[in-house]
């Protein structure tokens, strides 16, 4: 019997190496998504994009903001609003007892004797502010503006529903109610004279009350109201409880009575044609004035029996409207609280041949006085179902008007941050920068937002960090009131006021067309910058964004700043050269869907100015588990 031969050792099989595979995830030029199936991302959207701005190209970080104007009044800032006529262009804020010409920045850091900033308890830098109120006591500072021209001039005409009408000649602004607005000189004036008080001559007998005084103690302008007895005289003394001086002239008349309604009551206004038009606070009533007139009888436009939702109206505007017929139509609207608008067309609303209702439609809610632009020839309003462009409503029944809006693409944000903030929200065009900025209002324990649509391609991006009661551009710049008398500037240097800020992108999950489970492993972001930005990438799975702390603001180069630069080397106005970075980061995680998160700070003097191209994954598919 032959031997069995002696069995060999088994053969170990080799293991297998890991084989990763890589996907790109192109730059976020469709904006935030939040109205789109999650197992179906669209590519080119984000499920967060926070400072940065989505363009046609990528997305690019938002620059800072620094401080334009602090006010002597730390109030609150309610509004901003501007005047241009031909080079006499000027910017204005209000709070709610003042108003200020901050056409030009004026304000100061104070500094001890050597030069150091001083700070209070907390902190604060101790501001030197030189700019003194255009109009005080006032009892309100939410200020609707309209600017109108007539054969006398170009005014700035401006209601708020709770003090008198204003109007702002280019020069000096006039309160305007039901007593027409006089004024008269004066001169070797030797106490000062007070709105409120009654003015009287001591030889004419004369009297008027005071509604304004300009000048010195010395001479200057008194405006006055209606006179009783009289008229003043040249020359003679005139007094009040505490004024005194002689009169330098006769009186003359500046602006007629506006009759018919106190102005006070008026909330709202808007230019239709070559007529002013009011609405009445807390009421269904619009008022109107006579052609090209910025005073005179107004009169009562009641709208009650129109609408079938009762509330009260909110604002009105000119619309534009499409005839078909190769041409625009120019509309009056008339917008109410519960979000009915009623259409007219005309010229004339006493005469009936001239004046005729083109219908009433629904939209949702608007979501405050100011939270409506223009777009084109469209008004585009802010509304709790969403941003609805008005000419929608013409075409569509209210109950599928949400999937129209503008906002249509965050609806689920929009939803949530009505439900949360309420109305007082403030929308603004900056055209400038292509930006279409929606604010909602700050709310307690709600952190400041804004969200931005690319007025070119629609994609929305949304801001933090800016704390805004109101907007305006000017010049085109972008300006904002904040609290405690404060007026910022958006988008310029690189920092927020002195501190740092983060930028965020997480592209929409994605299982990357590999059902199941998987392994991420590396990340890098491909970024154009002047400079390498300090980054940090981290993977997030299953639809779950836990992001860890921001990278510290980085120090680049500020060559090409003002005040930065090196004479003789820098260039001023010159644009900074881009570069093209991309760095692998290890990013593991696990999950049936991934999403690399990518997150830098800017916190110096020169803007980052980052833009997103692409966003490089690598991953390992994981065997199905049944």
């Amino acid at each position: 019997m032959m031997p069995r031969a002696a069995r060999s050792a088994p053969r170990q099989s080799a293991q297998k190496p890991t084989v990763y595979k890589t996907v790109s995830i192109p730059a976020p030029t469709l904006g935030l998504i939040a109205n789109a199936n999650l197992a179906a991302p669209q590519p080119g959207g984000a499920f967060v994009l926070e400072n940065y701005l989505a363009t046609a190209t990528g997305a690019i970080m938002r620059r800072g903001s620094e401080a334009y104007a602090q006010l002597t009044d730390e109030a609150d800032i309610r509004s901003l609003f501007t005047y241009l006529n031909g080079n006499n262009q000027s910017l204005f804020t209000a709070t709610d007892n003042s108003i200020y010409d901050i056409s030009s920045s004026a304000f100061s850091f104070l500094v001890d004797d050597s030069d150091n900033f001083l700070v209070d308890d907390l902190g604060n830098f101790l501001i030197d502010s030189s700019i003194s109120a255009s109009v005080d006591n006032l009892n309100g500072g939410e200020w609707s503006t309209v600017q109108f021209a007539t054969s006398g001039g170009v005014y700035l005409d401006m209601v708020n529903g709770i003090d008198d009408k204003l109007v702002y000649d280019g020069a000096t602004f006039y309160p305007i109610n039901g007593d027409p607005l006089n004024s008269l000189g004066y001169d070797t004036g030797t106490a000062d004279f007070t709105v409120g008080e009654t003015l009287t001559g001591a030889t004419s007998g004369a009297t008027a009350t005071i509604r304004k005084v300009t000048g010195t103690t010395a001479s200057g302008t008194l405006f006055i109201g209606a006179v009783t007895g009289g008229p003043f005289q040249d020359n003679e003394t005139i007094t009040s409880a505490g004024g005194s001086a002689k009169a330098n002239g006769v009186i003359a008349l500046k602006f007629g009575a506006m009759t018919g309604i106190d102005t006070d009551k008026l909330s709202y206004n808007w230019a239709f044609g070559s007529r002013l038009f009011y609405v009445e606070k807390d009421s269904l009533s619009a008022w109107y004035l006579p052609a090209s007139s910025l005073s005179g009888a107004a009169v009562e436009l009641p709208l009650g029996g129109v609408f079938q939702l009762g509330g009260s109206l909110l604002f009105g505007s000119t619309w534009s409207l499409e005839t078909g017929q190769g041409g625009l139509s120019e509309q009056c609207i008339f917008v109410t609280t519960e979000g009915e608008v009623a259409v007219y067309q005309g010229s004339d609303p006493s005469d009936a041949t001239k004046w005729a209702k083109v219908g009433i439609y629904r939209i949702g809610k608007p979501l405050g006085q100011k939270a409506h632009f223009r777009a084109g020839g469209d008004i585009v309003i802010a509304t709790d179902i969403g941003l609805i462009p008005l000419s929608q409503a013409l075409q569509k029944d209210f109950a599928v008007l949400s999937p129209s809006a503008v906002s249509a693409q965050i609806e689920t944000i929009w939803n949530s941050e009505v439900k949360v903030r309420g109305s007082g929200w403030n929308c603004i065009v900056w055209s400038e920068s292509q930006m279409a900025i929606v604010v909602p209002p700050l709310v307690t324990d709600q952190p400041a937002v804004m969200y931005i649509a690319n007025s070119r391609t629609g994609a929305w991006s949304k801001f933090t960090g800016w704390q805004a009661n109101c907007l305006v551009t000017f010049q085109g710049r972008l300006f904002f009131g904040s609290n405690d008398g404060l007026v910022v500037e958006g988008n310029v240097t690189g920092a927020d006021q002195g501190s740092p800020y983060t930028g965020v992108y997480v592209p929409m999950f994605s299982d990357f067309g590999v059902p199941g489970h998987k392994v991420a492993g590396m990340s890098r972001a491909v970024t154009r910058a002047a400079a390498n930005p300090n980054e940090k990438l981290s993977m997030q799975a299953d639809y779950f964004v836990n992001l860890p702390s921001p990278p510290n603001a980085g120090v680049y180069s500020s060559s090409n700043v003002w005040g930065s630069g090196i004479w003789g080397t820098s260039k001023w106005g010159g644009a900074a050269v881009k570069n093209t970075y991309g760095k692998w980061h290890s990013t593991p995680l696990n999950g049936d869907v991934l999403a690399p998160a990518y997150q830098t700070t800017s916190g110096g003097v020169s803007p980052l100015d980052v833009e997103i191209v692409r966003v490089d994954v690598t991953y390992q598919p994981g065997d199905v588990v049944t």
